[in-house]
């Protein structure tokens, strides 16, 4: 066990609670004091002369000078199954102190994870969030419901769920419990729009098929109301159920100065709050704000000191009512009694803002940005979604499709869904869509699932189809030909695939070298399994089973995909894997980037070679560029049918890394915060970059 022991003594201890007790006292009475760091823990605001002074916030506790064991003492089997969730919730959560190595809380944690695993529970986490949109409608966000902002949250948190799934069977569940009426009078914010956004989120969630998100609101902790709660009786009795909080849960010696100055998690959280309520307060009509700067600076801290009061008392009543869950925050800290969680995960080392304090702007890159909508309305497009505004789209010809009416649905984490609109009288078929336009934005925005349009039966059509996106690839037919991969297969029950080959980075060549042609046979209980040497398979395979696979090497190995199935796809049918090298790198974890990868080379070991056309001894670039947007790539050879919980790797070698690095690689692959679940539909039409996207045939869960 490692620990550094700090330079000075110190005079106080942090507040511990329960766990590995012994410990983590004697470790905590080790940590140092130092002056407030927190304010770099925040952009620079608007509003600088809002923000706290340096007097404010003095003596904070820093980590700068500790670093806590890695793991705690394991006493039985059951914990690493508690280690394996804690590993989760740190890749998941984002600590204030991100040049650390280790998450401070770590610790802290362990017994209640442990508390669920010995029990065989579902871990359950409660997060305080999702009160209401911003009361400035016109600078911050599109108006004052749900939008692609939150379907993003919603999605990210599920996602978090169903990785913890994986790893414990029980699985774990997060219920979010809304703040709302704990400061909407504060912020002048109507009871009845609270309701509304609080509705708008649990339908949300219903039509998503989020089965891992609950929610709550301050009745179910206060105890009323427990037969349910109609609309109202919950802005009727809004401004009681504030009261009756604040009486039972409230503290009249609070003292909010000093806790500002010496709690750091506190004053990071205060100088949030100056930040947001700066925009927020200045376009309030129902909030009398003064016309001098002054005053309206002082009123801002006012607001602000309120609103930390305001959720001290929320803390309490959280508490009382959910002490064994899991506590996850939306602020930034140091993560020692809760961990904080980005909703939206941003570029490394930023904290994104949270998406009712904000509008999404979806780049042209494919990159879901957190914005102020006064900051994109010059450059992006205000999109809305059935009925009401959805998100900011940065302009581009590739979404101006002419007399074909359609309609761009954004997927998390990544991909696009492009139907027909509904309002339409144009076209709808797949014969006229413009290839162009749909191979322009797979290589940013991949996987493109066209969705919806009358759908071709005969496969000539997408021959013919193919030749407008690019030159086609046929393993079959020597090197310029169509593979349609369709022997033996009814003609009323196959999937058809084209591919498109243009010039690769040569370390891409000689992997997708290695893609394999099979036989289609539709094998209804056969188990056999896909023994593929590359993920780049050339078949769409997600609806049935194979024997064996025949190998026949692609001499010019594809950069495009476009696939379809015409059949229905099976009830229980595993999602395809997408997993795009933008956000790999975008989530690489600590300390890898991809500047630090980018002189690794890798080579697979001569035993697992099946294929004569690959030279064992051969290394690859373990990074390459894209061939249009020059953007970094990840190149590499990937077990997607591994288990989470695998063993190391032993078929890959390195130059220049670790061998662990191959585990590190696979399992951000898997990542819901990388990889997109696909699940297809009859009729759909595939489209995906094979350059800056990894693709799995059968996926899993």
């Amino acid at each position: 066990m490692e620990t550094f022991l700090v330079h000075e003594p110190v005079d106080r201890l942090a507040i511990l609670e329960k766990q590995v007790r012994n410990l983590l006292e004697w470790q905590r009475s080790m940590i140092g004091f130092s002056r407030c760091s927190c304010g770099a823990d925040f952009p620079a605001s608007t509003e600088d002369e809002i923000l706290l002074s340096s007097t404010e916030c003095q003596d904070i506790p820093t980590s700068s000078a500790i670093k806590l064991p890695l793991q705690p003492k394991l006493e039985k089997p059951e914990s690493s199954v508690a280690l394996q969730v804690l590993d989760i919730l740190e890749r998941y959560g984002h600590n204030a102190n991100r040049s650390e190595q280790v998450w401070l809380g770590k610790l802290d944690f362990f017994p209640a994870i442990q508390g669920f695993v010995d029990t065989r529970k579902p871990i359950r986490m409660i997060l305080p969030a999702f009160p209401f949109k911003s009361p400035n409608k016109i600078d911050k966000v599109t108006g004052a419901l749900p939008d692609l902002g939150e379907e993003l949250a919603l999605f990210h948190l599920n996602g978090l769920c169903e990785t913890i799934t994986e790893v414990y069977e029980p699985g774990a569940e997060l219920t979010i419990l809304s703040d709302g009426i704990v400061y909407s009078d504060i912020l002048g914010v109507l009871d009845e729009d609270v309701w509304a956004y609080g509705e708008s989120l649990r339908e949300m969630a219903v039509s998503k098929g989020l089965q891992h998100i609950k929610f709550a609101r301050i009745v179910d902790v206060l105890g009323i109301h427990h037969n349910g709660l109609e609309k109202d009786v919950y802005t009727t009795h809004a401004s009681c159920y504030r009261r009756e909080l604040i009486a039972k849960f409230g503290d009249p010696s609070f003292d909010i100065r000093r806790q500002i100055s010496e709690d750091k998690d506190t004053c990071m959280t205060y100088r949030g709050y100056l930040k947001f309520l700066a925009a927020d307060l200045k376009r309030c009509s129902s909030i009398e704000v003064s016309s001098t700067k002054r005053k309206f600076k002082r009123y801002v801290k006012d607001v602000a000191t309120a609103m930390i009061i305001r959720g001290k008392v929320f803390a309490k009543a959280l508490q009382s009512s959910f002490s064994d869950y899991v506590r996850l925050s939306i602020h930034p800290s140091i993560g020692m009694s809760k961990l904080p969680i980005q909703l939206i995960p941003q570029t490394a080392n930023t904290f994104g803002m949270t998406p009712w304090h904000c509008s999404i702007a979806v780049g042209i890159d494919g990159f879901y940005r957190t914005v102020h909508a006064s900051d994109v309305a010059l450059t992006h497009d205000l999109v809305h979604h059935n009925g009401r505004p959805y998100c900011f789209r940065e302009r581009s010809d590739l979404y101006n499709w002419g007399e074909m009416n359609v309609s761009f649905e954004h997927l998390y984490p990544c991909g696009m869904i492009v139907r027909p609109s509904t309002d339409a009288g144009g076209q709808s078929s797949l014969r006229s869509i413009d290839m162009a336009k749909l191979r322009g934005l797979a290589e940013y925005h991949s996987p493109i699932i066209a969705r919806g349009f009358a759908e071709p039966t005969d496969c000539e059509f997408f021959v013919r189809k193919a030749d407008e996106f690019g030159k086609v690839v046929s393993p079959t037919r020597g090197t310029d030909g169509l593979n349609l991969l369709e022997e033996g297969v009814p003609k009323h029950n196959h999937d058809v695939v084209v591919e498109t080959e243009e010039g690769l980075p040569t370390d891409v060549v000689d992997i997708l070298r290695s893609a394999t042609v099979k036989d289609e046979h539709v094998h209804e209980t056969s188990d056999a399994p896909d023994k593929t040497l590359n993920i780049h398979d050339s078949t769409l395979a997600r609806y049935r089973s194979f024997p064996a696979p025949r190998i026949s090497p692609l001499t010019h190995p594809p950069r495009s995909t476009i696939s379809t199935s015409t059949d229905l796809p099976p009830a229980c049918s595993a999602p395809t894997l997408f997993a795009t090298s933008r956000l790999f790198f975008q989530h690489l974890p600590f300390p890898h980037t991809a500047e630090t990868l980018a002189i690794v080379r890798w080579r697979l070991l001569d035993d697992i070679s099946p294929t004569p056309d690959i030279n064992p001894s051969a290394t690859h670039a373990l990074i390459v560029r894209h061939p249009v947007h020059q953007t970094p790539c990840l190149c590499w050879h990937d077990q997607w049918s591994a288990p989470e919980t695998q063993p190391p790797r032993t078929d890959v070698s390195f130059e220049g890394a670790s061998p662990d690095l191959a585990g590190m690689i696979d399992r951000l692959l898997r990542d819901r915060r990388v990889c997109a679940r696909v699940l297809s539909e009859r009729g759909d039409l595939v489209v995906y970059d094979r350059v800056g996207m990894l693709r799995a045939e059968k996926g899993g869960a």
